[in-house]
């Protein structure tokens, strides 16, 4: 079973962003996902409580690891096959102990230097319980050298997903309406990028899991 963790110790990196519109990819690719809000704000319970499509299943949970390790064990009795972990921006014990039970972490990074300085401590926890992660570059400018120049101080850090988010209106008017973006724009620019970002991390942990053996 896939255990996917959005982390970043910095607020407002676009987690929830990022894990609600996984999560529709997910559950259009044929997986039974569960989406878990950490988040006491609980944004993404409030997006699936909106919601008319019944393909995605969200639920709350502490960010105790004794309660994720509740939540994942519930998971898997009832056949769900990938779990994505939403979290808070945060950096407390607790919070670093939950990420064991991840098969693969995302970090999401908005093009700032403060964004930038604030993954550090992020890739040395994840580096410590050595757990495989990758870098999703979020909310670039359309035009500008941004994205270029995020990429490559993120790559001193670890992989980077190829294909970044760029600040879109589809982002915000798809999570207002409690849709995906690629349910509120199936065509559109930034359902591409959703799609092409899901399939770059599943490759990255098979590529990952393979080199294991």
């Amino acid at each position: 079973m896939k255990v996917w963790f959005l982390v970043s110790q910095k607020g407002g990196a676009t987690k929830t962003t990022i894990a609600t519109n996984l999560s529709v990819i997910a559950a259009q690719n044929k997986e039974k996902i569960l989406l878990v809000d950490l988040d006491p704000q609980e944004h993404c319970v409030m997006w699936w409580q909106g919601r008319e499509a019944d393909n995605v299943r969200v639920v709350k949970s502490s960010p105790t690891a004794t309660e994720v390790q509740k939540v994942i064990r519930l998971a898997k009795e009832k056949g769900f096959t990938h779990i994505i972990f939403d979290t808070a921006g945060q950096d407390k014990i607790e919070h670093n102990e939950i990420l064991q039970y991840a098969s693969f972490c995302i970090v999401p990074c908005q093009t700032s230097l403060l964004d930038i300085r604030a993954v550090k401590t992020t890739v040395a926890m994840l580096e410590r319980i050595r757990k495989p992660f990758c870098f999703i570059i979020t909310r670039c400018p359309v035009t500008g050298e941004d994205q270029n120049v995020t990429r490559k101080g993120l790559s001193f850090h670890g992989p980077v997903c190829p294909t970044p988010t760029i600040e879109r209106k589809a982002y915000k008017l798809s999570y207002g309406l409690n849709l995906s973006v690629v349910e509120y724009e199936p065509k559109g620019k930034a359902a591409d990028e959703i799609q092409n970002i899901y399939k770059w991390i599943i490759n990255q942990e098979k590529r990952i899991n393979n080199s294991e053996f």
